[in-house]
């Protein structure tokens, strides 16, 4: 009974041990499978990293074959060029189980058998025996090569995509976007002992002529030009930013004053003058720049950015070709003449323009030849504004001819006033400004406003300044003045004598007189050198049956020295100075002409018998 029971237990234990070695058979089949299908390489590794197994994939992976591999480290033979490690250092490797980094993953670039590069994603497990065996590394490969690619063209596209947002793809600059960010890092951090941040504002001058005469292309390669020799002469740290068409911006980081703006400034200048070949083209162009520095209190970058442009067109509307400092005094004339505009729109609409009148008396008839028509703002605040005050503001807001229609209306009001009153001899002087002159409209609007007044043309003389002659290189001046003389009207050089060509415009132009400049009349009688050249100028007019008029002639002297020299009408403070219309009228039934001339008992040197009537 016994013996049956333990040799039952016996085949029940043996049964159980045959159940559980076929369950770990089949357990051993599974994980062979497993391993030798795995997509990932899986390795068996000692402490030392030397392997001990590895599965096909991991051959695959490596290029090596299993029996390649074992008994041998990684490090011996999958290691890139630029990562090898020495034969010690590979013998004395050895995991640090202790640590944290089996714990995560790593990836490195490797080198299959062929040279072939690949990315080799590893994560690591430890095994431990209870026995006191050292642990075994279990290691997980897998060839993540075209993930990393494919991140590295994502990354790549995005980089090129933030560039273009930020760059200008001609020149390669920093752009608009760029600029602001680099400028609000650079003021944020500008302080009075590292320095403040400065602002070059560049504009290539001539660059629409490059366009327009040799095309698009040559006008990229200006640009890209220009780029290139900001980038040379700036420091490393700064920025040259291309702002918009022609115009770049240059930020500069610790700078403690304007003498290094302008030096650097001085310097663009200097390098864009010189000639830029293209192809078989020698181009040659210019720069204007305005300059703009920070300070403690005032660091607002669009503020910053206004004040280089407030100067750079202070310089274009100067002539171009130069530089200029935004400081406080340029602020305040520009924020002057900006009031100023403002007004001079208003002043126009409502009629706060109008002309004064300047008698032109002849010293040997004693009389009042004409009047010139002066053209003056009353400004409600300011008073009786003369040309010099708005006549910049006019033309830069396109106002002039606006402003010479007032002044054509005005003076030939007056003169049909005088001929009302009992002056049907006297006649009026009119200036004309360039935008007029050069109007196809403008001889005909004269003529159409003297008819409408019942003038005639021969009582109307138009002035023309001899620099807008100069100014006129397709001869428009020279046609409207042909034209006014053709209609009658008479014309006459105004401020004659102050250089430019003023004998060959006697010869080539259908004009009627001259007006002396005061600068030759001012010391005639005491400046042999000007005594000469007026007596000359004199003479030559007589001979040409041109009329004289003297202008600027304060003194007796002066008058007396003319007449001598066969001048006779004279203008200036000395007969009478700018009077309205009406006091006009008044100074010619009031005043003795053959008093002008007097000498005045009570003065030392004598005057003319001035008169003023406000």
């Amino acid at each position: 009974m016994l013996i049956s029971e333990s040799e039952d237990a016996q085949r029940s234990q043996i049964k159980s041990l045959m159940r559980e070695l076929e369950l770990a058979k089949e357990e051993n089949a599974l994980m062979e499978m497993i391993a030798r299908h795995a997509n990932d390489g899986l390795l068996i590794q000692d402490i030392y990293a030397t392997i001990e197994w590895s599965n096909p994939s991991y051959a695959r992976i490596t290029g090596y074959s299993t029996e390649e591999l074992r008994g041998h480290k990684p490090q011996e033979f999958l290691l890139p060029p630029e990562n090898q490690i020495s034969k010690q250092d590979i013998e004395a490797f050895k995991y640090d189980i202790a640590s944290d980094i089996l714990d995560s993953f790593e990836v490195v670039r490797n080198v299959r058998k062929n040279g072939e590069f690949f990315w080799n994603q590893l994560s690591f497990a430890v095994v431990e025996y209870e026995d006191g065996r050292d642990p075994k590394v279990i290691v997980i490969s897998r060839d993540v090569t075209e993930q990393i690619e494919r991140e590295e063209k994502l990354k790549l596209a995005k980089q090129e995509t933030q560039f273009r947002a930020e760059h200008d793809m001609l020149t390669g600059l920093p752009n608009r976007m760029k600029l602001n960010g680099f400028l609000s890092e650079a003021l944020q951090n500008a302080n009075t002992t590292d320095g403040e941040v400065g602002i070059l504002h560049v504009d290539l001058d001539r660059f629409k002529a490059v366009n327009d005469m040799l095309g698009h292309a040559a006008g990229d390669a200006v640009l890209v030009h220009a780029a290139d020799v900001m980038k040379a002469i700036m420091r490393p740290d700064d920025m040259v930013c291309r702002f918009g068409g022609d115009e770049f911006i240059i930020v500069c980081l610790g700078v403690s004053g304007f003498s290094y703006l302008e030096n650097v400034a001085k310097q663009i200048i200097s390098d864009l003058k010189k000639p830029f070949v293209w192809g078989d083209q020698k181009i040659l162009f210019g720069s204007s720049i305005g300059i703009a520095l920070s300070s403690e209190g005032h660091r607002d970058q669009e503020k910053l950015i206004r004040h280089a442009d407030v100067a750079l067109y202070e310089v274009k509307n100067n002539g171009r070709d130069g530089l200029l400092s935004y400081t406080r005094q340029v602020g305040d004339m520009v924020s002057r003449r900006t009031e100023l505009s403002t007004s001079l729109s208003r002043a126009i609409s409502d009629d706060q323009l109008g002309v004064v009148l300047q008698p032109q008396f002849d010293l040997s008839t004693r009389k009042v030849v004409g009047f010139e028509s002066l053209i003056r703002w009353h400004h409600p605040q300011k008073g009786l504004l003369a040309p010099a005050d708005f006549f910049e503001v006019a033309e830069r807001n396109g106002r002039m001819e606006d402003i010479d229609a007032i002044a054509i209306k005005s003076a030939l009001d007056a003169l049909s006033h005088f001929h009302d009153v009992g002056f049907p001899s006297m006649r009026v002087s009119i200036n004309v400004s360039a935008q007029m002159l050069n109007s196809p409209a403008y001889v005909d609007r004269l003529k159409w406003e003297a008819d409408k007044r019942n003038l005639n043309p021969e009582n109307i003389v138009i002035e023309v300044l001899e620099t807008i002659l100069i100014q006129s290189s397709d001869d428009t001046a020279s046609r409207a003045i042909r034209a006014l003389s053709a209609a009658g009207f008479g014309v006459e050089l105004d401020d004659f004598g102050t250089g430019y060509s003023g004998l060959a415009n006697l010869a080539r132009l259908d004009i009627q007189g001259v007006k002396i400049d005061r600068s030759l009349v001012q010391d005639a009688h005491e400046n042999h050198t000007s005594q000469v050249i007026l007596e000359a100028v004199i003479t030559l007019c007589r001979d040409l049956s041109l009329n004289v008029i003297a202008e600027g002639v304060e003194c007796r002297e002066q008058a007396e020295f003319l007449q001598g020299i066969g001048g006779s009408v004279i203008q200036g403070y000395g007969v009478a100075r700018p009077m309205s219309l009406n006091n006009a009228v008044r100074w010619l039934r009031n005043t003795d002409m053959n008093a002008i001339l007097t000498t005045s008992e009570e003065s030392e040197k004598p005057e003319l018998a001035m008169t003023a009537y406000v």
